[in-house]
């Protein structure tokens, strides 16, 4: 079992899902494969999103990063997942 924080999102008619990942991921050259790792039930794009500066930078489709991007972290509904 593996405990995530995330977000499955639908806002004007798109779906999708944003995952907490730990600090360095954003650079890292796995990054794309981190969301081939989530259950098919997640609403693909997948955003990864780490936490910088007090807020979060996101990583994923641009449209949805700069939504995302415009919010306060405290209005996107986080919850914990456990996934095996």
């Amino acid at each position: 079992m593996m405990r995530i924080t995330g977000a499955r999102i639908t806002e004007q008619g798109v779906s999708f899902s944003v995952v907490v990942v730990k600090s360095g991921t954003l650079n890292s050259p796995s990054r794309d494969s981190v969301a081939d790792g989530l259950p098919l039930d997640f609403p693909r794009p997948v955003i990864l999103a780490e936490q910088a500066n007090g807020g979060f930078q996101f990583y994923g489709r641009d449209d949805i990063v700069d939504f995302l991007a415009n919010l306060d972290p405290s209005q996107i509904p986080w919850e914990d997942y456990e996934i095996s």
